[in-house]
């Protein structure tokens, strides 16, 4: 049981990261990205406005260019990943999905730096008169 667990998180992962792999060559090809929908109707950047950027400039090892999308991002991306991996394999060793409460706790932290993170992007940005 394990086993098919183990094979299911990483046939999901690879699908994932293939999408992503597409995406960024069709990107980069054509110039069309997705446009973040809270962009779009409010023209306020959301927290996560700049991501398809960083990913891109990851990608090409330009962690200068990845900061400036998004750098709340970047940053909390190491304990995101963290997070995520113990997560995937409590699920591959009990099969269910659950996470400890130490985890919530770093979301729920990470959730409020965004929030925050996407009103200073935004304040920062408003013309003053």
């Amino acid at each position: 049981m394990i086993r098919k667990r183990l094979f299911q998180v990483l046939r999901s992962g690879l699908l994932l990261l293939c999408i992503g792999i597409l995406y960024s060559i069709f990107l980069q090809w054509t110039g069309i990205g997705l446009i973040c929908p809270v962009y779009f109707l409010t023209g306020l950047k959301c927290p996560g406005c700049g991501v398809s950027h960083m990913c891109i400039a990851l990608m090409q090892f330009d962690f200068v260019t990845a900061f400036q999308a998004n750098p709340v991002l970047l940053l909390l991306s190491p304990v995101l990943a963290v997070v995520g991996l113990q997560y995937l394999m409590h699920y591959i060793k009990t099969g269910r999905w659950q996470m400890r409460p130490v985890q919530n706790y770093i979301l729920w932290f990470c959730i409020a730096v965004f929030i925050l993170y996407g009103i200073g992007r935004n304040l920062t940005s408003l013309p003053i008169k």
